[in-house]
C-alpha cells in the first residue's frame, strides 16, 4: 500500500518549512563534496535534490521524506579517502537519528515515521545484499519497508543521472 499521494510539496517548500537545524544540514550539504564516480552530480546539496525529484514523481509520501533526509548525515561524515576522494562511513546512522529526532514533525507531514526511518537506517545496507549470509539477506527481505527500500535504490542511483536531472 502506498503512502499518502496527495500535496508532495517542492524540495524548496519541504526546505521552507522544515525545522532549523534540517536546514542547517541542508546548507551544509551544499558545500559537502562527493566522490565523481559515484555522484557526478557533485555536492550532496544537489545529490539529495535529485532524489527527492525522483521521489516525489513515484508519488509516494514517504519515500520523498526519505529522500529529503538520507544523506544529511554526510555534512557530519565525510572525510577525504585514501583513494583521493571522498568517504561518508556512517552517514545513515547520523541521518537516521534526525529522523528519530525529528518524528513529530514528520508525522505532521502525514509520513509514517517507522516507514521513513526504515528507508533511511537501511539505504546503504541493502546495497550490499548480495555480499550478505543467507540469513542476513532474509532478514533484509523480511523488514516491512524492504519493497520501498528498493525503488529508494533506484533514486538513489545516480549511475542512471539524466542531464536534465542537473538543473535543479
Amino acid at each position: 500500500m502506498r503512502a499518502k499521494t496527495i500535496n508532495l510539496m517542492s524540495y524548496s517548500e519541504l526546505y521552507d518549512i522544515a525545522p532549523q537545524e534540517i536546514k542547517d544540514y541542508i546548507d551544509r550539504c551544499e558545500d559537502t563534496p562527493q566522490g565523481s564516480f559515484w555522484h557526478p552530480e557533485g555536492n550532496v546539496g544537489r545529490h539529495n535534490r535529485i532524489v527527492y525529484n525522483r521521489a516525489i514523481k513515484f508519488g509516494d509520501l514517504n519515500l520523498s521524506i526519505a529522500a529529503f533526509f538520507h544523506d544529511l548525515g554526510k555534512a557530519d561524515t565525510t572525510a577525504p579517502n585514501n583513494k583521493g576522494g571522498y568517504s561518508a562511513i556512517g552517514h545513515e546512522i547520523v541521518s537516521a537519528k534526525l529522523v528519530k529526532k525529528y518524528r513529530e514533525w514528520i508525522e505532521s507531514l502525514g509520513a509514517d515515521f517507522d516507514e521513513v526511518y526504515g528507508i533511511v537506517n537501511d539505504h546503504m545496507r541493502v546495497k550490499q545484499m548480495d555480499e550478505m549470509k543467507p540469513n542476513k539477506q532474509e532478514d533484509m527481505r523480511q523488514r516491512p519497508h524492504f519493497e520501498k527500500l528498493n525503488h529508494f535504490t533506484g533514486f538513489d542511483n545516480m549511475k542512471n543521472l539524466d542531464p536534465s536531472e542537473l538543473d535543479v
